[in-house]
């Protein structure tokens, strides 16, 4: 759920509100006249629009599932901070993996906040970097990297981006432990 605030002409009130309800749930528009004459404010509480297709919302990964077998979160943080470290001393952009990790590093943490009703904003935080795989994801050469069910570019995906990591991580830890437990070539 979220907050919408509009600045429009007093005329354009009616088909402003009209726009709103035809791509947002929304509850009472509230309008306040505006500093500006002949202009309106309107205020309003909205959420996402169900799938128009009348498909169910994705199932993310449980925490439980997603995390299974990540390095201990100490460990993932120094991993985080270290190669942040070494990408700010070379001046590269951060890369998927990174952006990865940090996201679920900080899920992780977030979720740690819930589970100790710790008031904090690393939910927030956790969820903006989960926006921001999302943003690389979608921007991504060949229509985006991801390794699950519910690509980026979904509305599933942009309504619960901390989902999203637990789905992305998920799959790149399995790559990884495959990638590790496959025999290494024989000698001729």
């Amino acid at each position: 759920m979220f907050e919408i605030r509009v600045v429009c002409d007093a005329d354009d009130t009616g088909p402003v509100t009209a726009a709103l309800e035809a791509a947002f749930r929304i509850g009472a528009v509230r309008q306040y006249p505006s500093r500006t004459p002949g202009q309106a404010r309107l205020y309003v509480t909205a959420d996402h629009q169900p799938d128009p297709a009348g498909r169910p919302a994705a199932v993310w990964p449980s925490p439980d599932a997603a995390y299974a077998g990540a390095p201990v979160l100490t460990d993932e943080l120094t991993w985080v901070a270290e190669t942040a470290a070494a990408t700010a001393a070379s001046s590269g952009p951060a890369d998927r993996t990174f952006c990865l990790r940090r996201a679920a590093a900080l899920d992780r943490i977030a979720l740690l906040d819930d589970t100790l009703h710790v008031s904090s904003d690393t939910p927030e935080v956790a969820t903006e970097a989960a926006r921001r795989l999302l943003a690389l994801d979608r921007n991504a050469d060949g229509g985006g990297h991801s390794a699950g069910t519910v690509p980026p570019h979904t509305l599933d995906a942009a309504r619960d981006p901390r989902g999203y990591v637990r789905q992305e991580y998920a799959a790149w830890h399995r790559r990884n432990l495959a990638a590790v437990d496959r025999p290494a070539p024989e000698a001729p």
